[in-house]
This record gives C-alpha cells, structure tokens and sequence, in this order.
C-alpha cells in the first residue's frame, strides 16, 4: 500500500513539476501586490491562478477570470496601474503586458497586469485558455505571429494517374507539359483542367477534381472525332 501511495506521490510531482513557472513582473492592478514586484507565474494549481513573490503569493480563482488580454504595449489599463514612468525589465522588444481581468469579492470589475517575455507566456498560453475556459486576446502584432502558429499545415499531395486510348498521348497540366500516357504524378487538393493530345486526333479537355487523401485514375479515349468519355476512379 506504501508502495502505491509512493508511486501516486511521485507521479503527482511529475506533474506538477511539468508545468512551467515563467518569471513575470506584477507592473500592478487592483491587488495588493505592489507594482514592479519580481516573482513567477503558477499554474500547477487547477482551480486558482497563483504569482508566487518573495514569502507570499497572490491567488485568484479560475472560474473568476474573465477576460486574459497580450500586448506588445501596455494599454490604458497598465498605464493606470503602472504609471507612466514604468521601464520594461525584460526590455521593450522582449517585454509583454499580460492583462487579466476579473470579478472582485463583490462582483466588481478587478484588474491585474504582469510584465512577461512572449516566449514565456507562450509556454503557458493553452493551460491558462483551459483553466479559465477563455481565449486569450492577442494585439495586432502578436495575433498575427499566433495566425502562423496555428495555421494548418499545407494538405498532402495526391497521387493521380492519366491513362488514354491510344497510349502515348502527351498531359498538359496547367498549360505545361507533364508527360506521356500512362503517367503518374502528386497534385495539391483543387481543381485542374487537364489536356491530352495524341497525334492525328483531336484534344481531349476536362476539368478534374482532386480531393484530399483520395487518389484517381483519370482515363481518357481519344479514339472519337468527338471525345466525350472520361472515366474517374477513386482508389481506396
């Protein structure tokens, strides 16, 4: 049983070891922690957000948050909280405001605002949005970096296959030559206006549709004055 209760302890460290404690400046707010106060951010607790300074710490409740704001400069709020003579520690290229708003004893609107590296804040960003159940607001500069971030990545190129009768017949993709009949080759999720000529008879045109993670055999009978057959296959 000691065995066990030993095992939960150490497993329960690991987590809590896991999560981040960026270093972070109070710059001020509505709170009792003085401005310029060094300390860390805490977020191992998974019912209150906790700054750890000096022998103390500031704790606030999750559920009571209600907005959580980065900028790349410190907003009217900050300027209120922090005067105006307030110097970045982190330096003004590395330095961010992070603003977090929330609901006092008495349901008044409160306020609290950390200097923090970009860098850092990022390594917390997804616990603290899960915590709160909030989507943390990003300036203009910041939310582009986090468009980049979070952009899908390109779809996978599919494998599409020409085929005519007569073979032999010359592919035209995007204009361009791409090769003679049977030809295999990858393209991108889209539509495509495929050309094949062979010849001695007419062009055969059409429009494909190429769709993510769905290969195709495209085939093609040039053997008419008027081409009008195409058949699609999608592999399995």
């Amino acid at each position: 049983m000691k065995r066990i209760a030993l095992v939960l302890s150490l497993a329960l460290f690991s987590v809590l070891a896991s999560v981040p404690h960026p270093p972070a400046v109070c710059v001020g707010g509505s709170t009792s922690v003085h401005s310029g106060t060094t300390g860390s951010l805490n977020l191992s607790d998974d019912k209150e957000f906790q700054f750890d300074y000096a022998d103390d710490t500031f704790r606030l409740l999750y559920e009571r948050i209600t907005a959580i704001e980065l900028d790349s400069k410190p907003g009217a709020m900050a300027h209120l909280a922090s005067g105006m003579s307030w110097v970045p520690k982190f330096g003004k290229k590395q330095s961010k405001w992070l603003t977090i708003r929330y609901k006092g004893e008495n349901d008044t609107a409160e306020t609290v605002v950390f200097e923090i590296r970009k860098e850092e804040f990022e390594s917390i960003a997804s616990i603290l949005e899960k915590r709160t159940g909030k989507q943390v607001s990003y300036d203009h500069e910041d939310m582009n970096a986090q468009l980049v971030r979070t952009a899908s990545p390109e779809p996978a190129l599919v494998p599409v296959t020409f085929t005519s009768t007569p073979r032999g017949a010359m592919v035209l993709l995007f204009g361009q030559t791409a090769g003679r009949t049977p030809l295999t080759t990858k393209l991108g999720p889209g539509t495509y206006t495929v050309q094949m000529t062979s010849s001695g008879l007419p062009p055969w045109t059409r429009e494909i549709e190429v769709e993510p993670g769905k290969p195709l055999t495209i085939s093609a009978d040039l053997g008419h004055v008027q081409p009008n057959t195409v058949v699609i296959t999608q592999v399995p």
